[in-house]
């Protein structure tokens, strides 16, 4: 599946979604909503990661 919005990396055959603001892992499955999601700390403005693109 191709994602506008979410950030979603696959590997081996897993997907994991990862937060749109630092990339952290935030749920891993097969099929994940595609809207952006954010980590609580990103959601509470405190999150001192940058999202890295490619990793």
């Amino acid at each position: 599946m191709n994602y506008e919005h979410a950030v979603v990396k696959f590997e081996d055959g897993k997907s994991t979604l990862l937060c749109n603001g630092c990339g952290a892992t935030i749920a891993e499955g097969t099929q994940h909503e595609d809207r952006e999601h954010y980590c609580i700390m990103c959601m509470s403005g405190n999150c001192k990661a940058k999202f890295k693109d490619g990793s």
